[in-house]
């Protein structure tokens, strides 16, 4: 498995990413081509809320979306426009961690960070502006602490993941399916 998270900007698109466990670093793919998302794909990817962004995100680089149309597909992602998602982006990832956190670690990242006492950063720089290529490795960086922060609060909801482990099993479902979904599926069947 590893743990990702991307970052969009008018300029610059980044995917950083690691190996679960210490000790392994972060690749920094900085503006990454659609063949080095493809490789990308060969992992099992967890992120957080990756299956209503960063999924749609790295699968429209993958379709070959330039820096541009990227930034004006988070903003629609980010408005809520419905038509903004690809069906088959969805499961890109292993699984999401935001998804299978139980009601109560329903919670942002950042807030999340926050009540583990774990690094939290803002990075302090208008999403909407172009990012001078100087300050390319600050924004980097920024999204290095949210790897971290990934790893650190799948391990954290360990409960949460074991029970959505389970709920697979029980559907026949992947552990990347909603909590919805294995419900209605083991509820309802087929």
């Amino acid at each position: 498995m590893i743990f990702y998270d991307v970052e969009v900007f008018p300029n610059l698109f980044l995917v950083n990413w690691k190996l679960q466990g210490e000790g392994h670093p972060i690749v920094r793919m900085i503006n990454p081509t659609p063949t080095e998302i493809e490789e990308l794909l060969h992992y099992r990817l967890v992120g957080f809320n990756c299956r209503r962004y960063d999924n749609h995100i790295i699968y429209a680089r993958l379709m070959g979306y330039t820096n541009e149309q990227l930034y004006n597909l988070s903003q629609r992602i980010i408005n809520g426009e419905r038509n903004a998602f690809f069906g088959e982006a969805y499961n890109l990832s292993y699984t999401d961690i935001y998804d299978f956190a139980s009601a109560g670690n329903k919670k942002s990242l950042k807030k999340l960070e926050i009540e583990m006492g774990i690094h939290h950063q803002e990075l302090g720089l208008p999403w909407d502006e172009p990012v001078p290529e100087e300050k390319w490795g600050m924004v980097s960086d920024y999204c290095n602490n949210d790897v971290i922060a990934t790893e650190a609060v799948f391990h954290h909801l360990k409960g949460d993941w074991t029970a959505r482990q389970i709920l697979a099993e029980l559907s026949g479902l992947t552990v990347n399916d909603t909590t919805n979904q294995h419900s209605t599926k083991i509820i309802f069947g087929n």
